[in-house]
């Protein structure tokens, strides 16, 4: 998924604000929420970075801006989308900062809520696996560290199910074995029998 790809979404109601084709062509590798003023170390190479803004006011100077956005920049963020609801709209000083350091932006209504702005990438991603290449992966590189690090230790079935979807809000999920038995369950999914679930498969 690519961060153009996000505006063409009726459903999320994004608007442009500033960004070159380059930058809207960008792949997204996941995604992050902050209002912290310096999110730099917690932020992976290719993730879209949401803010709700807090972090900033109208009594700051454009400095703390231009420092936000060099943290995004620094961090290999693939855009800043920020949410319109703390101040009413984006800040201009935000919107100049993107543009001096080169990364694009988008404003997010107070109708769209961020984690329909997060269900929407990571699920995006999910459909999109049996359609890449093999070089690329659904999983954002976070969430495959995690389970990598938790296959080394010894991780049982169902706790690897349950981080890899964790960030989908933890839905029931089932990995289910061609006769129909469980082979791993997440714990809000209730026990299936083999019967019914060879039924569904």
């Amino acid at each position: 998924m690519h961060v153009e790809d996000l505006l063409r979404l009726e459903s999320l109601d994004l608007t442009l604000l500033w960004g070159s084709p380059p930058l809207l062509a960008r792949e997204i590798s996941g995604v992050t929420a902050t209002d912290l003023e310096d999110p730099g170390r917690f932020l992976q190479r290719g993730e879209i970075v949401l803010s709700g803004l807090v972090w900033w006011s109208a009594a700051d100077e454009g400095a703390k801006a231009d420092r936000f956005v060099a943290a995004l920049r620094d961090a290999g963020a693939a855009a800043l989308l920020a949410g319109e609801e703390t101040h009413g709209r984006v800040p201009e000083v935000l919107v100049d900062a993107c543009r001096r350091h080169g990364i694009a932006l988008l404003s997010v209504p107070v109708h769209t809520s961020f984690r329909a702005i997060t269900d929407t990438v990571y699920l995006r991603q999910w459909g999109d696996l049996s359609r890449r290449p093999a070089d690329h992966y659904a999983l954002p590189e976070n969430v495959r560290g995690e389970l990598s690090r938790l296959l080394a230790d010894g991780a049982d079935p169902d706790t690897l199910l349950t981080r890899a979807v964790a960030h989908l809000g933890a839905p029931p999920c089932y990995v289910l074995s061609a006769t129909g038995r469980t082979v791993a369950r997440t714990p809000a999914a209730p026990p299936l029998p083999a019967r019914q679930a060879a039924r569904r498969l």
